[in-house]
């Protein structure tokens, strides 16, 4: 038998090789679904059963937030409920035998279906991880798309920039971000709390909080929700303890199930660097152009907002250059970056603001000087990450979220743009000062202050007090 034989006659998925991938192999427990595997599984149960698209899905992110877990969570439920006819294909170590996708798929027609893409009649599942491995992957997937009309195909990736780089797929895959876990996934993953699907309250809080039309609708709102919240809680002891683990260590999905944090901080350490080092060149064709990212994470991590004249004279390097290595950055999916509140020309000519996607990776790049300790500061910071992972997350339009950067006035942290008015945001470890909202110039519909010390929400001003704990459950 060939090499190309020999893989593709592993690739045929079976229950002892799901079991293998999703069960750990140390706590023999099994790596439980995030919220994003009912929306995969969704997609497949409609296109097997009524032909509706999408029938090829990416999943991008950051590395480790899980997305090769969900691929094998979403064959399993295929495999037991719609069929078995599915293919897994690591597109990582087809390099090793001199191989690509597209040998791959002619022997998969020759070899297995025995018949063409275009005279294939059955169910079938293709799945491929890390598929930005192949140079060549989008051409191979369109063929896929085009010619197997019944295959439903999932691909996973680094970043989403590889994802999206092509417009041949643009209107044949749907890509789906993945995110580092909410707190009620860290709840349920760690078995803090094991009655959760972490859907409970998401949707109804989302609406609540940013689509009231005015102060006394989001009151009466999050009034019907005191109960509930606080009846989810209570049965977590040392609550407080969990949401700082969740915020410093336990985001990442991989991580989840390591107790040492010596460790994560080590592999997380990993984690950034490989981005920078081999996903990032592989993306851009030019590993030198970028060697400068990792001096401008750990100056992002001090300070999320930078000057970029000043930093370009400190480093080096030229402005434009430090301009695409942030870009660079953000689209890897290692930054999340905002823009100032206003028209076009605003979110053109104005300074950037930066937050990382997680922020254990700000507190591990800031662990040389802090070590083991987190300060107030630095947990401010890490808490200003953990609000706009969560905000990224709920809104997929990038122009909803923004700063105010207006100069010689109060100007909060973040501005909501939803409905007429906006909504104004502050984050803060104690804060309960309304100055910074009630002296804002902006015509702002009401305004939100999260604190992570309280345990219930208070009103004062045209504000609501949101205790930590509440934002969480979105």
């Amino acid at each position: 038998m060939s090499e190309l034989e020999n893989i593709l006659s592993n690739a045929k998925v079976t229950p002892t090789g799901i079991k293998q991938r999703l069960v750990h192999p140390v706590l023999r427990t099994d790596m439980k679904p995030r919220i994003e595997f009912n929306v995969l599984k969704k997609c497949a149960i409609d296109f097997f059963a009524q032909g509706t698209e999408p029938r090829m899905i990416g999943l991008s992110g950051l590395r480790g937030t899980g997305k090769t877990t969900l691929l094998w969570q979403t064959a399993e439920y295929i495999y037991e409920n719609i069929t078995t006819n599915i293919y897994f294909f690591n597109v990582n170590t087809l390099d090793n035998y001199d191989t690509n996708i597209r040998d791959i798929l002619e022997l998969l027609q020759s070899k297995t279906l025995k018949t063409r893409f275009t005279e294939y009649s059955e169910p079938i599942v293709l799945l491929f991880d890390e598929v930005h491995e192949d140079p060549k992957w989008t051409n191979s997937l369109k063929i896929v798309y085009d010619e197997l009309k019944t295959a439903f195909v999932i691909a996973t990736g680094s970043s989403a920039l590889l994802l999206q780089s092509t417009s041949d797929l643009a209107t044949r895959m749907l890509i789906r971000h993945i995110f580092p876990l909410t707190f009620t996934e860290y709840l349920s993953i760690r078995n803090v709390k094991k009655d959760t699907n972490g859907n409970d309250f998401q949707n109804d809080l989302k609406q609540i909080l940013f689509y009231s039309k005015d102060f006394t609708e989001l009151e009466n709102g999050l009034e019907k929700y005191i109960n509930p919240v606080n009846d989810f809680y209570n049965s977590i002891d040392n609550l407080h303890e969990h949401i700082v683990k969740y915020i410093e260590f336990y985001n990442i999905t991989r991580f989840c199930v390591y107790e040492e944090t010596d460790f994560i901080t080590d592999l997380i350490t990993d984690l950034f660097k490989r981005v920078i080092l081999e996903d990032i060149p592989q993306m851009m064709g030019d590993s030198n152009k970028y060697l400068h990212s990792e001096k401008l994470l750990r100056r992002l991590a001090a300070s999320d907002e930078i000057n970029i004249q000043t930093l370009s004279q400190s480093i080096g390097i030229s402005q434009n250059e430090i301009i695409e290595n942030l870009d660079i950055l953000a689209k890897a999916e290692l930054l999340n970056v905002l823009f100032p509140y206003g028209g076009i020309d605003s979110k053109i000519n104005k300074a950037q603001k930066y937050y990382f996607m997680s922020p254990s990776i700000r507190k591990v790049i800031l662990s040389p000087l802090f070590g083991n300790t987190t300060t107030e500061d630095l947990l401010a910071k890490l808490l200003e990450d953990t609000v706009v992972m969560y905000l990224k997350r709920l809104f997929k339009l990038e122009s909803i979220i923004s700063f105010s950067s207006s100069i010689k006035q109060k100007n909060p942290d973040l501005i909501i743009e939803t409905l007429k008015n906006p909504i104004l945001l502050e984050i803060g470890i104690n804060k309960t000062t309304v100055k910074q909202i009630n002296k804002s110039r902006i015509d702002y519909r009401y305004g939100i202050i999260v604190n992570s010390k309280i345990d219930n929400y208070e009103i004062r001003d045209n504000t609501i007090i949101l205790p930590l704990k509440w934002f969480l459950l979105l």
